[in-house]
Order: structure tokens, then C-alpha cells, then sequence
């Protein structure tokens, strides 16, 4: 028997068979891996955009944790002030009743406890690096233990042991929050205010007791006090600071964790297939491709004598 289908008709079925099913396998890849594509070919018009996406979002990303990490400092810091300032600001409140007192803890105790806890703090670690040692991350800012007995109020001590109390450097650390922005932030151990709050607290913790009716201690107690509202002025000053520096922070990680989203939905829609379209189309494939197969067994199936007939 002679098959009277035409050449032409088997094969533009054929042929429309084949494209439905490479396209019903690429639409079962793509809801199988989510993606449009595994490599870079399948998106060829989109390909370089694709890449540039890549190199923004690698930046943006950089930036963020930058900045986390900076912010974690900061909030180290923020911690260790606030301390330091409640502690001021209770022992100066205490000074000028305490100061004469024999009975009991006297003075000289309170501050040597107090020029203790404010070591602990400014010797604070952010879990690697400790905060208050500009650039010399590695090394411990602070040791009483090195302090000199000043014998007044005015001899500074933020120097180097044994001057001193100060063992790190006098870098500032800065990060590099944007394109060309650089942010110089944190607070050196070293830093006057500090310095001011410790040379006070050494002073009294070294000083013998103080009698009300020496001229010369009364003087020196009231100098430390009025040092001391000082000390705490400025360290409420220094934790605005510090505020200041976070709400910055704040800013430039609310910019790019939007330039960061925005990046990361481009290349979605670029790389990522609409799973509810895909499986939609892949349907609509298959019922074609079921029809063709049928279509192609009539083809099969005609004969001259049926053509005839």
C-alpha cells in the first residue's frame, strides 16, 4: 500500500513534534533547578546585565558588613561609656560626704574600685578586637597597674606605662561605608575625657586621707568633684557622639540593603523561572504534543485505497 500522506505535512509535524519536546524538557529543567537557565548561554540577550548585577550586588553586600561590623563596635563602645558614666556620675555623687569619712570604706577604697571597673570597661573586647585601642586592636588599652602616684590633679596619665595608663596607639579606625565615603569612628582609652575620669580616680585612690581641716585637701576635693561633674558632662557628650555615628550607620545600611534588594530582584527575574507559568505552559505542552502524536498515527494509517474510498 502507498502512503498518499504529503512528505511536506509528516514533516512539519515531525518537526513540530521535536520543538515541543526540547521545549517541554527545558520547562521540566526549569522547574525542576528553578532556574531559566544553568550557564550563562541559555540568557544570552541578558548575560552581561546578568554580570554587572553579580559585581553590584558582591559591592553592596561588602558594604553591609562593613558596616555591621563597625556597628558591633559601636554598640561595644556605647555599652562601655553608658557604664563608665553611671559610675561617674554615682561616685561624684558620693565625693563630698565620703571624702573625710574614716569609718568604714573610705575613699581611697572607692576609687581604687572604681578606677577598676572603668579598666574593665574601656578594656572591652567586641569578641576579637578590643574597642578602645585605636588601631592596635590586639592589645589591651588600659593597665592600672602602671599607673604613676601623681601627687596632683593636673599631671596627665594617658600616656604609656610607666607614665601612664595607655598601651594602645593613637590611630583612629575608619571603614569605607560607600563608594569614596570613608567613616573615621570610635573612641581611643587615651581620649581626654577618659583620661580626665582616671587621673581623678588615681589621684584619690593615691592620696592619703583627707582631713577637712587641711586647706589643701579641702581644695583638692573640691577640685576632684568639680573635675569629676566634668568627667561626667563630657562622657554624656561622648556617648552623643556615638549615637550620631550609629544613626549614620543606620543610613547607609538602610541605602544599600534597598540597592542590595533591588540587585538581588533583577537577577531573580533574570535567572529564576515563574513556577506556576512554567508548569501552566508545560501542560499545554504536553496536550500538543499528545495531539501531534495522534495526528502523526492518522497520518500512518491512510493508504491509497483509503484515499480512494
Amino acid at each position: 500500500m502507498s502512503r498518499v500522506g504529503t512528505l511536506a505535512e509528516n514533516n512539519q509535524v515531525l518537526q513540530n513534534i521535536q520543538q515541543n519536546k526540547t521545549l517541554a524538557e527545558t520547562l521540566q529543567q526549569q522547574i525542576s533547578s528553578g532556574l531559566k537557565s544553568t550557564d550563562y548561554a541559555g540568557i544570552a540577550p541578558q548575560a552581561a546585565q546578568l554580570v554587572s548585577l553579580n559585581d553590584q550586588t558582591a559591592k553592596q553586600q561588602s558594604y553591609v558588613d562593613t558596616i555591621n561590623t563597625v556597628t558591633t563596635k559601636l554598640q561595644v563602645m556605647a555599652l562601655s561609656v553608658s557604664s563608665i558614666e553611671n559610675l561617674a556620675t554615682q561616685f561624684v555623687g558620693n565625693l563630698p560626704a565620703n571624702a573625710y569619712n574614716t569609718k568604714g570604706e573610705t575613699v581611697q577604697q572607692q576609687a581604687q574600685q572604681v578606677l577598676a571597673q572603668v579598666a574593665g570597661y574601656l578594656n572591652t573586647q567586641d569578641g576579637t578586637d578590643y574597642v578602645f585601642s585605636g588601631n592596635d586592636t590586639s592589645t589591651p588599652p588600659v593597665a592600672i597597674s602602671g599607673l604613676p602616684t601623681p601627687g596632683n590633679l593636673a599631671t596627665p596619665v594617658g600616656n604609656a606605662p610607666p607614665n601612664g595608663y595607655y598601651n594602645g596607639d593613637n590611630g583612629k579606625a575608619q571603614a569605607t561605608v560607600d563608594n569614596g565615603v570613608v567613616l573615621t569612628y570610635g573612641i581611643d582609652a587615651n581620649d581626654p575625657t577618659f583620661e580626665q575620669f582616671i587621673r581623678v580616680l588615681n589621684f584619690l585612690a593615691t592620696s592619703p586621707p583627707f582631713n577637712q581641716s587641711n586647706p589643701t585637701d579641702v581644695a583638692n576635693v573640691s577640685q576632684a568633684t568639680q573635675l569629676l561633674n566634668q568627667s561626667v558632662q563630657q562622657l554624656q557628650v561622648m556617648q552623643g557622639n556615638i549615637s550620631l555615628q550609629q544613626g549614620e550607620l543606620g543610613n547607609q545600611l538602610a541605602n544599600h540593603q534597598s540597592a542590595l534588594a533591588l540587585a538581588k530582584g533583577s537577577i531573580s527575574d533574570i535567572e529564576q523561572i515563574d513556577a506556576a507559568t512554567a508548569i501552566t505552559q508545560l501542560d499545554t505542552l504536553q496536550t500538543q504534543l499528545q495531539a501531534s502524536y495522534q495526528t502523526v498515527s492518522i497520518l500512518q494509517q491512510l493508504s491509497l485505497v483509503n484515499y480512494i474510498k
